[in-house]
């Protein structure tokens, strides 16, 4: 080995007689060092790819691109026929089965792509462009009935046409003409009469490719679920169910032509159906450590990549961006990374990445318990949850089912399993702790600005303007019976108080001075702590026309919190509440 170190970089000649081998081909090439010529360039010249999911156009621009090309000697080591694997949105899924499907492709060279990576110098670099695939992402296919399948007709045409070439000329004519109908029939769109072709489609390919390569193949879909997803929360799913699935178990179940498949979605879908009869599936959730830093980015690639573009990996990075546990790694945010290190400025870049109308959905149906535990989950940090993480967006929508998808949508991350189905959760971090809170307020039917204008009142003690917002927002509010108790008023002012968690921590029912108040609002900025008790008068004590009485039973709330010495030094409120209607003391 011959390294020469200068002043642009390090140059490194490695066993060139084994580069000679593997560019003859020898088949039972085994590289335990690298087995190329690199030369390792300062990676801060290197810009991060924004929006880009296209492995060889990242190669190609010389953009930053940090090497998980382990995943293809994982994939190759283990016997799983297909795999799916989910991971939430923005976390480098189409990145990497672009990076699968530029390393298999027996149509394509790709050693110029790879020289420089882990894979390269493995013995497993003699599986480069071994292999005929299949590559489709459906990543698009969404929105109303029409433009989702259509939308799925256009790739699967794009498909054929790249073939085309091929087999319009292929010599056994039956397959032959089965492929150019298909061909024909895809190009007519969304025409509801070549349904049989649809479901077809895939597994004529994968016959054709293994009978004109004489090898197996290797199928890869991205993003499978976001049709299922569009369907289902477009209320048209009964529509096209049949079509979605027979498409994929046509390919992948019992295919002896089939070497490997390679699913990505956020979650395991339609458990009975789709994927009962498929025996040879194996599904690696979040919990699982096959994969586990092969999507994301752990703590040493998150800061090489930071240290490149001159930034630092602090608490404060950590706080917004870290917090995923996959397996057992922790890993980070990698669409947020990239934007922090490309702009270098701390902020939510996640948020509202992907859709997220079926948790919306959810939430309309689960019940009081629901908010009672997500209630703790904000105070204390983290809750206990009973919930499957294989469950589906066909089954009914239940407390468990929510917590399951928050999880495997990456707003959640899970600390301790106590057993099976039975986990202690947390939120993920900063990011996703703001996203979830626009989520609870959208579901309260609460304008976010309004509130934004009420805690900077409540913050600056602006304490008339404080009153006059939350009583409209308690106006708004969808239904009052929502409202019909001390409880249910608790829980929404803490999602409420929520927005403030970067200034304040949250306690409920805490034990100071001599008692319990109802909310601490801790200053996490040498702010004024902010003690807030609250009353609710039941129908028989609440006389509002003859007396003042919420007024009286603020006060007295007040009064309960000087007395307990709850915390003399902070800023006191007592709120008294009946149905929508509020009166508030402070001091």
């Amino acid at each position: 080995m011959d390294i020469r170190l200068t002043n642009t970089g390090c140059n490194a000649v490695i066993g060139r007689e084994k580069r000679v081998m593997y560019e003859k081909d020898v088949k039972d090439l085994h590289v335990e060092e690298a087995n190329s010529i690199y030369h390792v360039e300062k990676s801060k010249e290197k810009r991060v790819p924004i929006g880009i999911s296209d492995y060889r156009e990242i190669k190609k621009e010389n953009a930053y691109c940090v090497d998980k090309t382990k995943m293809i000697e994982e994939l190759l080591q283990l016997n799983d026929q297909v795999t799916l694997i989910t991971r939430p949105r923005r976390f480098g899924k189409t990145l990497n089965m672009s990076m699968l499907a530029e390393f298999f492709d027996i149509t394509k060279d790709s050693r110029e792509l790879f020289k420089d990576t882990y894979i390269y110098r493995t013995k497993y670099v003699k599986e480069m462009n071994k292999w005929p695939v299949i590559f489709l992402s459906f990543f698009d296919c969404k929105g109303n009935e029409n433009i989702m399948i259509g939308s799925l007709i256009e790739h699967l045409e794009d498909l054929y046409a790249k073939y085309y070439p091929i087999y319009k000329t292929f010599d056994e004519k039956e397959l032959r003409d089965k492929l150019c109908q298909t061909y024909e029939e895809l190009k007519k769109g969304n025409n509801f009469s070549n349904v049989v072709f649809i479901k077809n489609s895939l597994n004529r390919l994968i016959e054709f490719l293994n009978k004109e390569y004489q090898k197996k193949v290797i199928l890869l879909i991205d993003e499978y679920d976001t049709p299922f997803m569009s369907a289902y929360a477009g209320k048209y799913y009964d529509h096209v169910k049949d079509i979605l699935r027979g498409l994929l178990l046509k390919t992948l179940k019992d295919n002896s032509m089939l070497y490997k498949g390679v699913l990505t979605g956020i979650q395991r879908i339609a458990k009975e159906s789709l994927f009962s009869d498929l025996n040879n599936l194996e599904v690696c959730t979040m919990q699982e450590d096959k994969y586990a830093d092969m999507f994301g980015f752990t703590e040493e690639e998150t800061r090489a990549l930071l240290e490149s573009h001159h930034l630092k990996l602090s608490e404060e990075v950590k706080s917004m961006y870290d917090g995923y546990r996959i397996g057992n790694k922790e890993i980070y945010n990698p669409w947020s990374i990239v934007k922090y290190a490309s702009s270098g400025k701390l902020k939510r870049y996640w948020v509202n990445t992907g859709g997220n109308q079926i948790i919306k959905d959810s939430l309309k149906q689960v019940s009081q318990s629901f908010f009672d535990d997500y209630q703790e989950l904000i105070e204390t940090g983290s809750v206990e949850v009973i919930c499957d993480l294989e469950s589906n967006y066909q089954e009914e929508e239940t407390d468990n089912y929510l917590w399951a998808l928050l999880i495997n949508a990456g707003f959640l991350t899970i600390i301790e399993e106590i057993q099976e189905g039975d986990y202690i959760v947390r939120i993920v971090n900063g990011e996703t702790r703001a996203a979830l809170s626009k989520m609870m307020l959208s579901h309260l039917k609460v304008d976010e600005k309004k509130i934004n204008k009420m805690l900077q009142a409540l913050t600056s003690k602006d304490m008339p303007r404080f009153k006059e917002l939350y009583t409209e927002i308690l106006k708004e509010r969808y239904s009052y019976y929502d409202l019909d108790n001390e409880k249910a008023h608790h829980i929404l002012l803490v999602l409420l108080l929520d927005k403030l968690h970067e200034e304040y921590e949250i306690h409920s029912n805490q034990e100071t001075g001599t008692g319990r108040c109802d909310i601490f609002l801790k200053s996490r900025k040498q702010k004024q702590d902010i003690i807030i008790e609250l009353k609710y008068l039941k129908s028989e004590s609440y006389q509002k026309d003859t007396t003042n009485s919420l007024k009286k039973e603020a006060e007295k709330a007040l009064k309960q919190i000087i007395e307990e010495e709850y915390a003399p030094d902070a800023f006191k409120v007592g709120i008294a509440y009946h149905g929508k209607h509020m009166d508030m003391a402070w001091k």
